[in-house]
């Protein structure tokens, strides 16, 4: 049997469950403010540092998977003077005795204990995945890592060494992702031909962030960009028995069925944020399509989902925080960089006043109002969402259009001088980011 530390674990390292920006961000953030604290991150993967944003643009930057990394994890072991368990697993979280049980992905039978001071879940999050679909990523694919995005650039290189015809993609998804990756395959038409194909349920590209105008803007400037959009379909089903063609059925709004056909298939259809470690510890997580919970109102509107966290980044259990894609703070689960930038910096300032004075009191998080850039080359994006007080009919949309593109920003109807949120779209609109962002009220 396994022995177990102590309760009181003074000595114990602080611990990072997850190697990506959001557990390379805040060791980084730490070991700037406590030079000798014992930091120990713990990966399932090789735990090479790179930034995932780099992923749905890499083909337009003509950049091979293997480059994308920045630093393996003897680099980032050296430079942050950390402890890196790459290719570990963690099985359990004992929450009473804070430790942890983990061990080697491809030996499940050399298990250690691990005890824990503080413990940072920075799991991440998953692709959702489609019903009755299998991802293989052979064919299928889901891209939210660096190794499903190495298979998938190998396959896409692979149809075009093997064929003169067009390799043909299909997107599932017209959301940020499904639209990055879009663009950036159609970049390479003139190079290695492709056929894009994007399809979705909605109306527009972006449907969930975008008004209207901004997404016939986006729909236009990709289709012109060689993009093919199927909107307002559902997928049947997706058929792979044919080992040279996979065939994609849809089906409009009236019920009738198309089949067509494709070699490769991009599932981006969101993020399912990674809570089963967190869940299997008791700790409180919220789940989409689940009731809604309590949100701080000044926040923007988000899928409810993630590991709870408050204001501290602390979960509902003492001494564990969450960070990243798989935290939920405040009512709110925003993927992006910027939240996990500020959350790192916040988190580090706690846990390092604790490392000295365990009776220190946490720093909270702050939220300036952060637009999101989206890497659409063909019509360049940034986005600052409303609040979430704020519901649709409430917002009045005021159009300026700009040389390339539009500023629209959003007003209350009964304040038209309080700016709440914009939307970017082209170049020269772009340049009004900073301006704009400074008008809007801090979100926490």
């Amino acid at each position: 049997m396994l022995s177990s530390a102590p309760t009181d674990t003074p000595d114990a390292p602080v611990i990072i469950i997850g190697a990506g920006m959001a557990g390379y961000s805040l060791a980084r953030e730490l070991r700037k403010l406590s030079p000798d604290l014992a930091i120990t991150l713990i990966s399932q993967d090789a735990a090479d540092s790179y930034a995932k944003p780099t992923l749905s643009n890499a083909f337009a930057q003509n950049k091979a998977a293997d480059s994308i990394a920045n630093a393996s994890a003897e680099q980032m072991a050296e430079t942050l003077k950390l402890t890196v368990m790459n290719f570990y697993h963690v099985s359990q979280i004992d929450t009473a005795n804070k430790t942890l049980t983990v061990h080697p992905v491809l030996a499940s039978d050399k298990q250690q204990v691990l005890p824990y001071s503080r413990l940072v879940l920075a799991t991440g999050a998953n692709p959702r995945m489609l019903p009755n679909v299998s991802v293989d990523n052979a064919r299928i694919f889901a891209v939210n890592h660096l190794d499903e995005y190495k298979k998938f650039q190998q396959k896409i290189q692979q149809c075009q060494a093997t064929s003169d015809a067009p390799t043909r993609v299909a997107i599932i998804g017209a959301g940020l992702i499904g639209c990055e990756f879009a663009n950036d395959l159609v970049s390479q038409t003139s190079q290695h031909a492709m056929a894009i194909s994007v399809f979705d349920n909605a109306d527009l590209p972006l449907s969930s962030q975008l008004p209207p105008q901004a997404g016939e803007a986006l729909l236009t400037a990709l289709t012109t960009a060689g993009v093919n959009f199927q909107l307002g379909v559902t997928i049947d089903s997706i058929d792979s028995s044919n080992p040279d063609t996979l065939t994609v059925t849809v089906k409009d709004r009236n019920g009738q069925l198309q089949a067509h056909e494709f070699d490769v298939i991009l599932v981006a259809i969101g993020l399912v944020a990674n809570t089963a470690l967190a869940e299997q510890a008791g700790l409180a997580v919220a789940h989409l399509n689940a009731e809604q919970i309590a949100q701080v109102t000044h926040l923007p509107r988000t899928a409810q989902q993630g590991i709870l966290v408050n204001q501290f980044l602390q979960t509902s259990v003492p001494d564990i925080y969450a960070i990243g894609d798989s935290a939920n703070v405040m009512g709110s689960f925003m993927p992006y960089v910027m939240p996990l930038m500020n959350q790192a910096r916040a988190l580090a300032k706690t846990l390092s006043d604790q490392a000295n004075d365990a009776t220190a009191a946490p720093t909270a998080v702050s939220y300036p109002a952060m637009p999101v850039a989206i890497k659409t080359p063909s019509l360049p994006l940034v986005v600052l969402p409303v609040a979430a007080q704020y519901a649709d009919s409430d917002i009045n949309w005021q159009i300026t259009p700009t040389e390339d593109g539009m500023v629209l920003a959003a007003f209350a109807h009964d304040n038209t001088d309080k700016l709440l949120g914009f939307v970017l779209a082209g170049k020269e609109a772009g340049k009004q980011r900073m301006t704009l962002s400074k008008q809007v009220d801090a979100w926490l």
